[in-house]
């Protein structure tokens, strides 16, 4: 592989050789999602599927993961164009609505409650699901909650309608500090993840 040395400050963790095999589904690519993804790619060199049908707007590329030059352009198509000048992770786009795509580990980093909601029923129906993150943001507040299988009770409690959530000011949904933040926590939930499970098949 062309510049090997890239993530070698980090080959030697104990989830490293493993993770790679791993697919995760990242439904979203707007501000949770794009920032997560920065810091996920380069820290979880594996394969993402990521989905999302939006296009990137002037309003985006303050607070999240993109750049005036991409603005017109599908979010997915834009966010790959980046991650592969940042990392070596397999980044697949999906530019469409969600459906009831799958895989073991997924992340949703969706801003309506109902869609959530959907993402999350698909996940628990499979046997063999892993973990389930999703992240909620406002400008300076964030929430991760993390679901494992036969543990989704709590997390139920956690859902409501889309009547029930106060939008706050247009002008003040989100900023790209507290993108990063989310982001981070999330890599840090899911690299905790993969430590104990292959700590578990040593």
């Amino acid at each position: 592989m062309q510049n090997s040395n890239i993530n070698s400050r980090f080959k030697d963790a104990p989830w490293y050789n493993e993770c790679t095999k791993e697919k995760i589904l990242v439904i979203g690519a707007g501000g949770i999602s794009s920032n997560a993804m920065y810091c996920l790619a380069k820290t979880i060199p594996t394969t993402y599927f990521v989905m999302d049908f939006d296009v990137c707007e002037d309003i985006n590329v303050g607070c999240q993961l993109f750049n005036k030059q991409q603005i017109g352009k599908k979010k997915v198509t834009a966010l790959k164009e980046t991650l592969d000048n940042f990392t070596t992770a397999t980044i697949r786009t999906l530019d469409q609505r969600y459906k009831n795509e799958y895989t073991p580990i997924m992340i949703s980093g969706l801003d309506n409650m109902e869609a959530r909601k959907q993402v999350y029923e698909e996940w628990k129906k499979h046997e063999d699901r892993e973990i389930y993150i999703e992240a909620r943001l406002r400008a300076s507040l964030y929430e991760v909650y993390v679901v494992m299988k036969g543990r989704e009770e709590e997390y139920e409690k956690t859902l409501f309608s889309d009547e029930e959530v106060d939008s706050g000011p247009c002008t003040f949904k989100q900023t790209a500090y507290f993108g990063m933040l989310v982001g981070a926590r999330i890599t840090h939930v899911l690299v905790n993840y993969l430590t104990n499970k292959y700590s578990r098949n040593d």
